[in-house]
């Protein structure tokens, strides 16, 4: 019974478990909850306090929410009071204190221990700073827990006087009297009933002479036995109703069901003021966070400033205070009504996500600019790159074969990001340094994938098409660190939780809402800021525009279709040859011009945090992509089509010899996991997780035998090491996991083995286009 009891209660608040668990398991058990957390150490090691500031208000707002909305849940929904045993009774009481401590100090729990998980991970930071930043962090979420259970467990006086006030928040800060009805158990929005037995329901030799004082009661006038369960001169104050309780059916004090008198009383809403003031406080003090926070832009400094580990804590705040505030109306002020509120947002919902039009994807007034063919820039891009390469030769003699690069990129969020762009800036640079090398004018064709593509279209950005000074591959370095250190998981989050919660239940799109815009828009904002005035700021730029030059790579965006399962394309080439070329082709006829950030958001949109990207066409079909890499991962399969055609209609391509270089999200897992638990799912969920994995394996091996039949290519893979996939998967990197890809790109580099990446690419006598520093 008293595990029943406990589960019955608990049952009962729901709303406020699930949200506490789940974000328990995120900064506890996923790494990319813990990275958040690590980036809130990092900001404190040199003295920027805000992240740490933000998190306690946001775990305080939280903590303070919680307790009340269990609090309320359980007042309004157990009557148990009316049925239990007095122990039961008591042990339910117990157990509705219990929860409401539990949940009001569990979020200052969970950051504590997340916090020292990370401290005792973290490998980067020196001891002593290591040791100072993780405790003085520690220290401040105990201090905030220390300070919120003194407002609900201390009474605040005199102690040695023996004059005590009641505590600050929580139910004891509430008046006595509704104390002593919130502790009842009987349902506080429930009619309250007062009873006495009658003679008859007792046994002689006690029935004669309790059958005087029930007589009292037959033979007493009405206003007597109306009002005497609120009479001061009868009953002393623990047992009187009080007099703001109103009677509703007098007529049946004395023909009440049973052998029973029983007075039924309503009780006002204004008899519970405390506990209301308290509901309505704290219910529009959630309501406003949530709007303003909602209509901030996604590319506002105040997402990064605030962090996503407070934001998450500030939005399950606000969910929980405006949940309670429905509970008020739908319980207190609106239960006549016969339809709740919560039902009819419910219905709201249903509509808005029919009407609604589904995260459209930003366009531009204008057509996309004329595009040559895959195959025309190629001719083109070659036919320059041979005369240079001839050029350097003693005495302008031709090659025989002439090495060409084509690289893709795997998906993995920020994670392959940041590896594609340092990895392809370090490499330019030890080619140029050490070797004579043009790595940047030797690569022809780019092709990635959600992460991967974000990689490759900043390292695009950068290499090829801004157009200001030409940037080295040294201060490419620099600059692709600086842009992926920046915090893209706030906006995200923030938009996420607040913004498109919002819009759920709106009818129409807004733009400001979208958490999709917000990712292309904080992308935009970071370009600029890293690069500076002095370079057009690509991210905000049209896609494809005139000035597309032969010496610009072509460079390829997966995405994958939901309405066909095609992995289509977007880039900055015609398609023309390639299978399904106009249906794929997604510029080619169902799309405008679109931003470089929007172009690069169609490959990136993994499930929870993107949404699918919505595109109408002119008969009013709409369509929807997703991830790239829900077809294909690694950019192989549309770049193996790219040398196919090349093969087939270049000919050039004859004196051409592929170098392919693949950048991975990690090596080849040869341990499959055996499906032992909940085989009617799992078989399912690992079956099209698996089949991604397959094509991406099949299209890799293919590109591999393709170069093999030409022969003199090379394909060269470079997965992050199993060491690295502690890199979470995340919208931001903390110092500690961009130190740690660096450390992986430098032994990659300085690898002097026949594993070694600059081994293999001089495995062969390829001759490379010179750098500028060769003349």
């Amino acid at each position: 019974m008293l595990v029943h009891d406990f589960l019955a209660v608990a049952s009962n608040i729901g709303f406020v478990i699930v949200p506490a668990f789940l974000i328990g398991l995120v900064f506890l058990f996923l790494p990319q909850g813990r990275d958040t957390l690590l980036l809130v150490v990092e900001n404190l090691s040199v003295f920027n306090v805000l992240p740490l500031l933000f998190l306690l208000i946001g775990v305080m707002i939280w903590s303070i929410i919680s307790e009340l909305g269990v609090r309320y849940a359980i007042y309004i929904s157990d009557n148990s009071g009316k049925n239990l045993s007095d122990d039961r009774v008591r042990w339910r009481k117990t157990v509705q204190k219990l929860l409401a401590a539990i949940f009001l100090l569990w979020p200052s729990l969970i950051i504590l221990v997340g916090l020292f998980w990370c401290m005792i991970t973290a490998t980067y930071m020196s001891t002593v700073t290591r040791f100072l930043s993780f405790f003085t962090c520690m220290l401040m979420v105990y201090w905030v827990m220390s300070v919120i259970s003194n407002f609900y467990f201390r009474k605040f006086g005199n102690p040695k006087a023996g004059i005590y006030k009641s505590t600050k928040l929580g139910e004891r800060s509430l008046p006595n009297t509704e104390q002593q009805y919130l502790r009842k158990l009987y349902g506080i929005y429930e009619n309250y009933i007062f009873t006495l037995p009658k003679a008859s329901s007792f046994q002689q030799p006690y029935k004669s002479d309790l059958g005087f004082f029930s007589a009292h009661f037959t033979e007493a006038d009405k206003e007597f036995t109306n009002s005497f369960p609120q009479d001061d001169k009868v009953l002393r104050l623990m047992r009187r109703v009080p007099k703001s309780f109103t009677l509703t059916d007098a007529k049946d004090i004395l023909n009440g069901r049973g052998e029973l008198y029983k007075w039924t009383y309503c009780i006002p809403l204004s008899f519970y003021k405390g506990l209301h003031s308290q509901i309505k406080r704290f219910s529009i003090l959630a309501l406003l966070i949530f709007l303003i926070i909602s209509f901030i832009p996604g590319d506002s400094p105040f997402f990064s400033i605030v962090g996503a580990p407070a934001i998450v804590c500030i939005a399950f705040a606000c969910y929980t205070g405006m949940y309670v505030g429905l509970l008020y109306l739908d319980k207190a002020l609106l239960k006549s009504w016969k339809l709740s509120l919560r039902f009819l947002l419910v219905i709201i919902l249903i509509v808005c996500s029919i009407v609604n039009r589904d995260h459209p994807v930003r366009q531009l007034n204008e057509d996309v600019a004329n595009r040559g063919t895959i195959v025309s820039q190629f001719d083109s891009w070659f036919t320059a790159y041979k005369k240079q390469i001839d050029q350097q030769n003693k005495e302008g003699k031709q090659a025989t074969s002439y090495p060409v690069v084509f690289i893709c990129s795997e998906g993995g969020a920020l994670r392959t990001g940041a590896y594609t762009s340092l990895f392809l800036a370090n490499l330019g640079e030890r080619l140029e340094n050490g070797h004579r090398v043009d790595f940047r004018g030797s690569v022809f064709a780019m092709s990635g994938v959600s992460g991967g593509a974000v990689g490759l279209g900043y390292y695009n950005a950068m290499m090829y098409e801004n157009t200001g000074p030409k940037i080295s591959n040294h201060s490419a370095i620099d600059l692709s660190k600086k842009f992926f250190l920046k915090d893209y998981l706030s906006p995200i989050i923030g938009k996420m939780l607040f913004g498109d919660f919002l819009a759920l239940f709106l009818p129409w799109h807004i733009n400001l809402l979208d958490r999709a815009v917000a990712l292309e828009s904080s992308w935009e904002t970071a370009y600029h800021s890293v690069l500076g005035k002095k370079y057009n700021n690509v991210f905000s730029q049209e896609f494809v525009h005139p000035q597309l030059g032969n010496a610009k790579p072509l460079f390829m965006i997966n995405t994958t279709e939901t309405e066909t399962g095609f992995q289509c394309l977007i880039s900055n080439q015609s398609a023309d040859g390639i299978l399904f070329d106009n249906e794929r082709d997604l510029l080619s006829k169902k799309l405008k011009n679109i931003n470089y950030s929007t172009a690069i958001n169609f490959s990136t949109r993994f499930p929870i945090f993107s949404p699918g990207a919505m595109v109408e066409l002119k008969d009013g079909t709409r369509l929807h992509y997703l991830d790239g890499g829900y077809v294909e991962n690694t950019g192989s399969a549309s770049l193996l089509e790219v040398l196919e055609l090349l093969k087939k209609e270049s000919k050039n391509f004859a004196l051409c010899s592929p170098v392919v270089i693949n950048l991975l999200f990690g090596e080849d897992d040869v341990n499959k996991k055996r499906i032992g638990f909940g085989n009617e799912i799992s078989e399912i969920l690992n079956a099209t997780l698996n089949t991604r994995y397959a094509k991406s394996k099949t299209a890799r091996y293919k590109v591999k035998e393709f170069v093999n039949e030409i022969g003199g290519g090379l394909v060269i893979d470079a997965p992050l090491t199993p060491k690295e996939k502690n890199i979470p998967m995340n919208w931001v990197l903390s110092e500690q996991s961009m130190e740690n890809i660096n450390n992986d790109i430098s032994h990659k580099l300085n690898n002097r083995s026949n594993e070694g990446i600059l081994i293999k690419l001089f495995s062969t006598d390829l001759k490379y286009k010179k750098s500028e520093k060769a003349f």
